[in-house]
């Protein structure tokens, strides 16, 4: 328990640094959007943990410092021009990445900025039906395939979003691209499908796996353990249960 206290002490006070992101973007260091968000997270529970496991630390700090990266990448990671979240501040450009602001439960998926980021993930960065994690110049040679984890990302935000049929549709359409084994790679060529990359690549079928429960949440069919986490049924007991139980 200790070494969560210092792992949320260490996202108060680095949070601010810019980095490569999730993706290890070479070039200089950028505020990445993706990175502001989690170190929201890793401080939205460890307050949690605090109220209601006891973690022992510095929750007011850890509550200013969520309260504080929420508010700067609302206001520098969302371009109301583009109507959506870009990778970084001041830039122009999308990353799938930000398909886990809803998912982490940064934004509601009602959310007019969430709904935005989705659509422009599907007009950007999809591509029969694969998504690309970015379009931008990562200073590497090559062309960049469709990552077969975001394409999960976008059908599970879609699911979650209440537009059930578009997700359907994608994920039957990845599930048409394994191959003979049930086994996909890290990446795709999304004009003739070829498989890119590590092979075959965990975190793909994670994605697929989390696909599926999020489809059948959202389709009304039973899953196991509690409501998952995105959903507003898990975020609404979170809230609740740090509501009646927060110490006076």
């Amino acid at each position: 328990m200790a070494f969560l206290s210092r792992v949320a002490d260490e996202a108060c006070s680095l949070w601010r640094e810019p980095d490569q992101g999730i993706w290890e973007i070479r070039g200089e260091p950028r505020h990445y959007v993706h990175s502001k968000v989690t170190p929201w997270v890793a401080l939205d529970r460890a307050v949690h943990l605090a109220d209601h496991y006891g973690l022992r630390g510095d929750r007011k700090q850890w509550t200013r410092g969520a309260a504080a990266i929420k508010r700067e990448a609302l206001e520098r990671g969302y371009d109301a021009e583009v109507g959506a979240f870009v990778q970084s501040y001041g830039s122009k450009h999308f990353d799938a990445a930000n398909l886990r602001i809803p998912l982490l439960e940064f934004l509601p998926f009602d959310d007019d900025r969430v709904q935005g980021t989705i659509d422009a993930t599907l007009k950007r960065l999809t591509k029969n039906g694969l998504v690309y994690r970015y379009r931008a110049d990562d200073g590497l040679p090559g062309e960049e395939g469709a990552f077969g984890l975001c394409t999960f990302w976008l059908i599970d935000c879609l699911a979650l979003s209440g537009r059930v049929s578009e997700a359907r549709s994608l994920f039957r359409r990845m599930m048409d691209r394994a191959n003979h084994v049930g086994l996909y790679s890290k990446q795709f060529d999304p004009v003739t499908g070829a498989f890119l990359g590590n092979f075959p690549q965990a975190f793909t079928h994670i994605g697929l796996i989390n696909s599926a429960l999020y489809l059948a949440y959202a389709e009304g069919k039973p899953i196991p353990g509690h409501a998952p986490i995105g959903t507003p049924e898990h975020r609404a007991e979170f809230e609740e249960r740090r509501l009646v139980e927060m110490p006076v």
